[in-house]
């Protein structure tokens, strides 16, 4: 495959419209509070551990076709097999906050409805959510439709296991614990409308642009340290060679299959 399909095209286009729109969101949020919105700080967030997505493609055997264009080869730990596609940094926003702002506004209304606790709901439904998403996306979108194929999986944890659609169960998992904390994080606020994280920087200073950067500094640590946490089991039963169902048969025209 050298030239996108439509669907390559549409899954592109999700990426940088998607990011466009939160972040144009964000900014106009963060305008009127007159300090970094919660959806800018899951922005920034996502973004910033985007650089992590290339690793993880390799402990999981992602494989992306050749016709999508590729980060250049400076690129943080560029290790996804063919080259990480140049769509993930942006992609990243729209993919893990658009759950985030799903789950908040079921959370929310579940809250008001049954008169729930706002912390427990919120988790239990961001990561319901989160899951959801991961497999609506990356086992429909991705593996099933062939935007991305896994090359290896787990004997007994995939959906369609052996094939070139097959989908790790696991990853699904992975990615609901991080929509999880991202909708917690959006969606816990006070009476002021400030985040747990928000109120912690304001305990820290007075100044309201220290308090920001603070903010802003500690989304961006508690998602590495999350998406980190989820990666390392993946990387760990890579080593261990755990990681050794699958087809035979080319992935993709042009890309070899990622070797063991």
């Amino acid at each position: 495959m050298t030239e996108l399909t439509p669907l390559l095209k549409a899954s592109i286009s999700f990426a940088y419209i998607g990011a466009f729109v939160f972040v144009a969101a964000g900014l106009f949020l963060s305008y009127r509070q007159g300090r970094p919105h919660a959806l800018m700080l899951l922005c920034i967030s996502a973004i910033s551990f985007s650089w992590i997505e290339a690793p993880y493609d390799w402990a999981m055997y992602a494989q992306f076709p050749a016709a999508i264009p590729r980060m250049p080869s400076w690129w943080p730990l560029n290790m996804t097999w063919g080259g990480l596609p140049a769509s993930v940094p942006p992609g990243y926003i729209a993919y893990f906050v658009l759950p985030a702002v799903i789950g908040v506004a079921v959370g929310r209304w579940i809250i008001k409805t049954f008169q729930l606790r706002a912390p427990i709901t919120l988790l239990i439904v961001g990561l319901a959510v989160g899951t959801l998403w991961a497999l609506i996306f990356n086992a429909g979108l991705g593996a099933k439709l062939g935007v991305f194929y896994y090359g290896r999986v787990i004997e007994g944890l995939a959906l369609r296991e052996g094939t070139k659609n097959q989908y790790p169960l696991y990853d699904a998992l992975a990615m609901g614990v991080q929509m999880m904390t991202f909708t917690y994080l959006l969606g816990r606020t006070d009476s002021m409308g400030r985040t747990l994280v928000d109120a912690w920087a304001d305990s820290k200073t007075k100044s309201r642009l220290r308090s920001s950067l603070l903010s802003i500094a500690a989304f961006i640590v508690i998602g590495h340290i999350l998406y980190l946490s989820v990666f390392m089991p993946h990387l760990v039963t890579k080593q261990l060679g755990l990681v050794n169902v699958g087809p035979t048969e080319q992935l993709f025209e042009g890309i070899p299959n990622q070797p063991l």
